[in-house]
């Protein structure tokens, strides 16, 4: 690591924190169903699909660093996650821990290979 990767992966995460902040403040939590962090969770993962399929073959490792590591890695946050799920199963809403693990695996998974494969086909068509 040097000096350049670390105030990259540095300027990412502020940014990535203040922007799930915000988020939070705007979205707040309207029933037992957490969409705030799943909203927070779904577009990072969608970003992180962007960065990688953009930055695949760009010799610009420190922006990629910014956004992955820094941004996205503050944005979203597997220690929320699970809170959330564990707060669930302690006032037994099953059926909401369920269809919350769920959708957000399987969501998260789906939007970053769409977010990454869009930039990937767009390259390979230019």
């Amino acid at each position: 690591m040097n000096r350049h990767q670390i105030s990259a992966v540095f300027l990412g995460g502020v940014t990535g924190a203040l922007a799930r902040w915000g988020i939070l403040k705007l979205l707040p939590s309207v029933d037992q169903w957490p969409w705030d962090i799943f909203l927070i969770n779904i577009s990072g993962a969608a970003a992180l699909g962007l960065a990688v399929g953009f930055f695949a073959r760009s010799p610009q490792k420190i922006l990629f660093l910014a956004i992955s590591t820094g941004f996205c890695g503050a944005f979203t946050t597997f220690s929320t996650f699970s809170v959330d799920i564990a707060s669930l199963i302690r006032d037994k809403q099953y059926f909401t821990t369920v269809s919350f693990l769920t959708s957000s695996v399987f969501c998260g998974l789906l939007i970053y290979y769409l977010s990454k494969r869009s930039i990937q086909s767009r390259r390979e068509n230019s």
